[in-house]
């Protein structure tokens, strides 16, 4: 029964590391999506590729049950 109760409070953390942690602010939207495409664009497509993987993991995952009740669940990620 504990492992149960250990396993229903366990929270799956997803491993999403940044290369930078700096956090940059810019004065108009548009300077901050020439930003985005430069980092997109000199990005690793491997590491692109697994960014999208760890977020649709995120969205639909794939190896949790949830019950059927009528209750919403919120997930703090």
């Amino acid at each position: 029964m504990e492992d149960e109760k250990d396993k229903m409070n366990k929270v799956n953390e997803y491993p999403i590391s940044y290369k930078s942690k700096d956090l940059k602010i810019y004065s108009s939207i548009e300077e901050a999506a020439e930003a985005e495409a430069k980092y997109i664009s000199h990005q690793d497509p491997i590491d692109r590729i697994k960014e999208t993987v760890q977020l649709i993991l995120r969205v639909f995952p794939l190896n949790e049950k949830k019950p059927n009740t009528n209750k919403i669940y919120i997930d703090k990620e």
